[in-house]
């Protein structure tokens, strides 16, 4: 790649490319030209560079706009509007790599296995893990009681073969050539400078001289684990719990991160839930209202009677105390109310259609009915009579 060639071109894309666009563009020039894909060979290493150097600039919108206008020559400062020889707007602006893209294959490593974010190394400083998402999904029968459940999911484990140093046996590490081992690039203009992150070492001021074949220089390796998780009785629909210390390893000898379990619960034909009580609908026939009646409720701990009062009025709604769902704190329980409803029978035989037609006569003579005196009352309110 000559030094004058144009970013679209390095990355291969259009002038109206989209920053998705460029983006995809940018991984898979940095795949094919990375230092870890190529060892010793100066042009990838060179044709690396400046597929880096062409993201940064495409990927911000600033940036893409002055080299659009003015070229490469913009970007030193030259054609910056209201100042000389610097360009503020990147002044204040963090160091690295604006597209986001992955710099090492470790960063890849990372994205593949649920770590958040690209990650940049502290040279030889502990670092925890990354945290690892998980979902379950549990009847909710099984979200009352709470149950053991063993889940299976993959993680980032140190590589055994290089013991996390990404080097293969009998290497070693070597100044990184970019940085020359300072792990920082800085560049600018006249009295104004800026650092960035060495994208080749990524801080490290180091570069590993042979990759591992194993973990291809990355230093971790993917591992299927197997965890038993203990869901507590009463948890509810979209709680999480968190299993410490089964995340991805750590950098140079960091804790493991840790694994967010989310848990989902199925809804029940017979029982809702709201917090934690529960609500349940029980059909009752015209004379079991009229008359009351003993009748049997379901509950989650079984079926127990409920003494069902002469006069009761559809969707009356009764309470069973502590027959609700266990506090997931273990502060108590909840309440089951029970919302009985009047079913009207179809399908009627003569004999049942003459008895109901005697009931209606006898309604007739019925004197005390406040639940109708009340919707007439209502009635003459609205029409002002």
């Amino acid at each position: 790649m000559a030094d004058k060639q144009d970013y679209y071109e390095i990355l291969g894309v259009s002038r109206t490319a989209s920053p998705e666009e460029i983006k995809k563009a940018f991984k898979k020039m940095a795949m094919k030209y990375h230092p870890d894909r190529n060892p010793g060979d100066k042009d990838a290493e060179e044709k690396f560079k400046r597929v880096n150097e062409a993201n940064e600039v495409l990927s911000d919108p600033e940036k893409r706009q002055i080299y659009d206008q003015y070229g490469e020559d913009g970007l030193k400062g030259g054609f910056a509007a209201g100042a000389e020889g610097a360009d503020f707007s990147d002044i204040f602006k963090n160091a690295g790599f604006s597209g986001g893209g992955f710099s090492n294959l470790g960063d890849m490593f990372e994205n593949i296995f649920g770590g958040g974010g690209g990650r940049r190394r502290a040279r030889n400083m502990p670092q925890q893990g990354t945290d690892l998402a998980h979902k379950i999904t549990i009847s909710f029968k099984e979200s009352y009681t709470g149950l053991s459940k063993e889940i299976s999911f993959d993680r980032a484990s140190t590589c055994q073969f290089c013991n996390g140093s990404g080097a293969e046996k009998g290497s070693s590490r070597k100044t990184c050539p970019t940085c020359k081992g300072s792990g920082q690039i800085r560049s600018g203009n006249g009295f104004f400078s800026i650092s960035q992150t060495c994208p080749t070492c990524r801080g490290e001021g180091t570069v590993i001289e042979k990759p591992c074949t194993h973990c291809r220089g990355t230093g971790f390796l993917k591992e299927t684990k197997k965890v038993e998780v203990k869901v507590p009785a009463g948890i509810a629909d979209g709680m999480q719990i968190r299993i410490a210390g089964e995340g991805n390893s750590g950098l140079n000898g960091g804790p493991r991160g840790d694994v967010y379990v989310d848990v989902r619960v199925k809804d029940d034909e017979l029982f809702v839930r709201e917090g934690n009580d529960i609500f349940v609908e029980v059909p009752i026939t015209y004379s079991q209202a009229a008359l009351g009646d003993k009748i049997e409720v379901p509950t989650m701990d079984g079926p127990v009677d409920m003494t069902l009062p002469a006069g009761t009025q559809p969707s009356t709604k009764m309470r069973l105390k502590d027959k609700g769902f266990p506090d997931v704190h273990g502060r108590g329980k909840g309440v089951l109310y029970v919302i009985f409803k009047l079913e009207v029978p179809r399908n009627l035989s003569d004999a049942h259609k003459e008895a109901i037609s005697k009931l209606k006569e006898f309604e007739k003579e019925i004197k005390e009915r406040p639940t109708l005196k009340d919707y007439l009352d209502k009635i003459k309110k609205w029409f002002g009579k």
